[in-house]
């Protein structure tokens, strides 16, 4: 059976059915001055209905207005039509009670009021010979103000109960009671029985959003008080109906004498019951035992008025038939029970494992949707019970399906909300939660975010056999950051200069605030996995200056032993906190005009998405995309965005190793993969995985000690590789995406990209219009994907990251017809930047005939120094060099960190012959530079495409000059301006500029 939208969306995800709409807010007491007294005074009724309400874990209790006769009621009510409800003792002077309910009826028809009097034969002989056809409810007092609390609550679900149960599915219980006396002892009991219930049901929410709507969707109570209306009300809420308890003799009319009773009412009423529908429970009463054996014919249950242990039968039988309190399993022959499910984690495990007898005996009698139903969980309830054991062909079929479908819920509940940890209450289905209540740092707030953006556009399931959600994920707040650096007396470090190792050896030793220790020790019992422990800074991510890549992220593998998991991820989490002072994150936020002494870190700790094979753990592929592409080659356009691609482990990815390139809009048409030269040549040639062996995690400056660089000629082993390899046929001279060819591997992604095996093309670009959309700026977001999953089982897209992308409108572009290009330094036609500047006067490059692609490290240490002098110096400069700055693969370029060219105001890559390579776009490097208002430009002049005049700049004396760079400084500031908007840059000399300008 096909699931509906709706049945598989969780508590607040759905298209929402607004719960209690109708809510009584204040009250008009009608009393005496005596009877004031004794409520107000005696009673305190108002702030011990207050307190009612806090302790059964309620808001909004209602005030009171009090009046001391009905004709000054009446003058209130004319004054101010905003009461809910009238409450009205039995002696309120000249204007009698029943003629004050009548006339309140006919100015305000639908005000309910409610008659309160004190128990007495002759009060109630006077009120039967009443018109009582303005009262809607008569209740005895006893000078209980729970009762009070069970009046408002009855009432409430009065006017509720039309909406809340046809349309929003909520259960109810049918209390069938004439005896004003008994039903005014009972309601309140019956009321904090299911008070008190919800309050349990309360703990399996995730947030207060989901308590609020579990608090609303509580089973509502309906009193009949006579034949007719019960069975009427029967008849109209009998599918949402968890019982009936009723009274066994009763009148049969509304109005009738109570003379007229008749003394097996409630047996007929059960009877009638019965032939409807032989599961419903019904439980009877009376103070005339003799009916019990009539009651126990038809099946239903049958407690004594006059019982002493009256309310705590009551309770038992809720609890049990109604499908209150833990859910029973029992021996269908026996009786005995067998296990017990407190919440939906244990239901899934024990549908799992009970005999197919205890199975087939629960599901058949409904008792597990019924037991959902009382818990406002009715999508989930109702798909169980339309999935039958008439639709399958075993019963390990039907409970396959079942432990699937509370699974399946079980994760959409988590998703979308941030959870509080709650060391009893966290579970394996909760997304996203928070240990410590500090920010959670700028990539956290962003994944956040995206997380319940994904449930609000409905992307969790949209695709058919693939779930879009992030991965299980933990955030631990600033507050223990602060609370870790204290505890250890870290602070100096701040002011002083140490080396990373030094700094990180001081973190790794130091010790965590034990109450940490506890919430990560009850975390990692719930783990199975691989974790990704990475940073989440008060900075990172924020708006307008994204920290991409400043910070570390280390991966830990799952240990079997508690203690080991925890000792390594205790590691990884010191790791991190370290990394806010390595030298490069110094360097970042100075140029970021921030302070270190402000910074906070946040930590994310995710389960890493993929599998194991071979003792490496890893997802079928990563990616980084963009929702804007300053790139855009053939038919592709800025605004179809931009995808870069690679099987394993992203890190490859952002850190700017080869990866493959496409447009989201334009899946079918990669350059890369468009002729069998470019494949070889172009396309990615190692792929990164984790190594599970957790001796391989050391305490490391590189957060990448313990990751794998598999060879493409080792990738033949390995499952993933089939669905995103292709294989080099040599005879042909072609790509083969045939899965039964055998050859040299070639990662292309054409059974992705053309054949759509996976429609990551559509999610991509779904994803980025909706955070686009939603951060009302260009995005970002990093992600992986695992198709290595057993069959019939969905694949997974998780979305790891979302980031904004800096797009400064106020770049102002110029007529480029106007400028001679040819007299330029610098001039190309790939340019992503912010405008003009024209306060630099230093160009730094690499000497093109030193250049070797083996001494990309050594070019960056002497940029380092070289850097750091004109830092000094607050000097800023154009950087030219070959190849992808800040590439992880030396043999693609420098392998320059933002400590390196942190004052370089303007980075050119310069393509040179034999060396040209695709643009850094797409790289945590390069979303910084573009995000700070770096310029940046491609060119590639050996082959035509922009100007570099290095021979101008060769015959100008250096400023410095050393084995790889030279420095050169002009008297007058340069003319840069890095046109995004056009696609072109130029640098160039001021006479020269100063001329064109004019």
């Amino acid at each position: 059976m096909e699931k509906t939208r709706e049945e598989h969306l969780p508590d607040g995800a759905r298209a929402q059915h607004r719960f209690m709409k109708h809510r009584i807010h204040k009250i008009l007491l009608v009393c005496c001055s005596y009877d004031g007294y004794i409520l107000e005074e005696d009673g305190h009724i108002e702030s011990q209905i207050n307190q009612e309400y806090l302790d059964l874990n309620m808001s909004n209790p209602p005030s009171f207005t009090r009046v001391s006769s009905t004709l000054e009621a009446l003058d209130v009510l004319a004054e101010d039509d905003s009461y809910d409800f009238v409450l009205t003792m039995y002696n309120v002077g000249e204007l009698d009670v029943f003629t004050f309910a009548r006339k309140v009826k006919e100015r305000h028809p639908q005000l309910p009021v409610a008659l309160l009097t004190s128990f007495s034969k002759d009060i109630y002989r006077r009120i039967e010979e009443q018109d009582r056809s303005g009262i809607d409810y008569i209740f005895c007092w006893h000078g209980n103000n729970d009762l009070i609390m069970a009046i408002i609550k009855l009432a409430e679900d009065k006017m509720n109960a039309e909406e809340d149960i046809l349309e929003g599915g909520v259960q109810a219980i049918l209390l069938v009671e004439d005896s004003i006396r008994f039903y005014s002892t009972y309601l309140p009991e019956l009321y904090r029985l299911l008070l008190m219930q919800n309050a349990e049901f309360l703990k399996d929410a995730l947030n207060e959003q989901q308590q609020i709507l579990r608090k609303r969707a509580r089973p509502k109570v309906l009193l009949a008080t006579d034949y007719d209306e019960a069975a009427e009300l029967y008849d109209r809420y009998k599918s949402n109906l968890l019982g009936v308890i009723s009274d066994v003799g009763f009148v049969m009319h509304r109005g009738d004498p109570p003379a007229s009773e008749r003394l097996d009412a409630g047996i007929a009423l059960c009877r009638r019951i019965r032939e409807d529908n032989p599961l419903m429970p019904v439980l009877l009463q009376s103070s005339q035992v003799e009916f019990e054996a009539q009651a126990r014919a038809l099946g239903a249950g049958f407690i004594a008025k006059n019982s002493k242990t009256l309310l705590s039968q009551l309770h038992d039988y809720i609890s049990t038939e109604f499908a209150f309190g833990d859910f029973i399993f029992r021996d269908p022959d026996t009786g005995t029970v067998i296990g017990r499910a407190k919440d939906l984690a244990q239901m899934q495990q024990m549908i799992a494992t009970v005999s197919d007898d205890a199975f087939d005996y629960h599901t058949s009698q409904n008792h597990l949707s019924k037991w959902l139903y009382s818990r406002g969980l009715f999508p989930l309830a109702a798909s169980i019970r339309r999935h039958n054991k008439s639709h399958f062909a075993t019963v390990a079929e039907h409970r396959r399906t079942l432990v699937n479908l509370i699974r399946d819920y079980r994760t959409l509940l988590g998703q979308g909300v941030v959870a509080k940890f709650d060391p009893e209450t966290y579970s394996d289905a909760v997304a996203f939660a928070r240990i410590g209540e500090g920010s959670l740092g700028g990539k956290a707030r962003g994944l956040a975010f995206m997380n319940s953006m994904l449930i609000k556009h409905r992307q969790y399931d949209k695709h058919e056999g693939v779930r879009i959600m992030i991965p299980r994920s933990v955030v631990i707040a600033t507050d223990y950051f602060d609370e870790f650096i204290a505890l250890n007396g870290l602070q100096y470090i701040i002011s002083q200069d140490f080396t990373d190792e030094e700094i990180l050896s001081e973190f790794v030793t130091s010790t965590v605030p034990a109450r940490l220790q506890e919430e990560l020790k009850a975390y990692i019992r719930t783990v199975r996995s691989p974790l990704a422990v990475r940073s989440s800074s008060k900075l990172e991510d924020s708006h307008y200056q994204p920290f991409a890549g400043i910070y570390s992220t280390y991966m830990i593998p799952y240990a079997e032993n508690e203690d080991q998991m925890l000792r390594l991820l205790l590691r990884a989490v010191k790791s991190v906190y370290a990394s806010v002072y390595f030298a490069a994150s110094r360097a970042y936020i100075q140029t970021s005009q921030n302070l270190i002494s402000e910074e906070k870190m946040a930590v994310i700790i995710q389960e890493v998405c993929g599998t194991e094979q071979n003792g490496l753990f890893f997802p079928t592929f990563s990616g980084v995309a963009r929702s804007i592409n300053c790139y855009p080659i053939g038919d592709e356009q800025p605004e179809d965005g931009i995808c870069n691609v690679a099987m394993g482990l992203g890190k490859l990815v952002v850190d700017g190793g080869r990866t493959l390139r496409f447009s989201p809009r334009h899946p079918k048409k990669v350059l890369q993969t468009s002729t069998p030269e470019l494949a070889l040549r172009d396309t990615q040639s190692e792929v990164l995985a984790l190594s599970l062996r957790p001796e391989e995690f050391r305490t490391s400056i590189d957060d990448s000690v313990n990751l794998r660089r598999l060879s493409l000629s080792e990738l033949g082993e390995y499952r993933n590789a089939r669905h995103v390899t292709s294989v080099w046929d040599r005879e042909n001279e072609r790509i083969s995406d045939s899965p039964y060819d055998r050859g040299r591997k070639v990662i292309t992604f054409n059974n992705i990209l053309k054949y759509n095996t996976f429609p990551l093309a559509r999610i991509v670009d779904d994803i980025l219009a909706l955070g686009a959309e939603e951060m009302r700026c260009p995005v970002e977001v990093e992600f992986a994907v695992n198709m290595d999953v057993p069959n019939g089982r969905q694949h997974i897209f998780n979305l790891l990251q979302i980031r904004p992308i800096i797009d400064n409108h106020d770049n102002r572009s110029i007529d480029w017809e106007s400028v001679e290009t040819s007299r330029a330094l610098i001039y190309g036609e790939s340019a992503l930047g912010i405008g003009q500047m024209t306060d630099i006067a230093d160009i730094v490059y690499v000497k093109t005939e030193a250049f070797n692609s083996l001494s990309t490290e050594k070019i960056a240490d002497e940029l380092l120094a070289l850097n750091a002098r004109l830092r000094d110096e607050k000097r800023s400069y154009v950087l030219v060099g070959p190849g992808r700055w800040g590439s992880s693969d030396p043999f693609l370029g420098v392998p320059v960190k933002w400590t390196h060219i942190s004052e370089a105001k303007v980075i050119v890559e310069c393509g040179i012959e034999h060396f040209d390579v695709e643009p850094s776009q797409g790289t945590h490097f390069f979303q910084n530079v573009t995000s700070l208002g770096v310029g940046y430009l491609t060119i590639n002049p050996f082959r035509g495409d922009g100007i570099f005049r290095q021979d101008r700049l060769d015959a100008r004396e250096a400023l410095y000059e050393g084995e790889f760079l030279r420095l050169v400084r002009f008297q007058r500031p340069l003319w840069v301006c890095i046109d995004g908007r056009a696609d072109k840059g130029i640098v160039c000399e001021a006479p020269f500029c100063d001329e064109e300008r004019r």
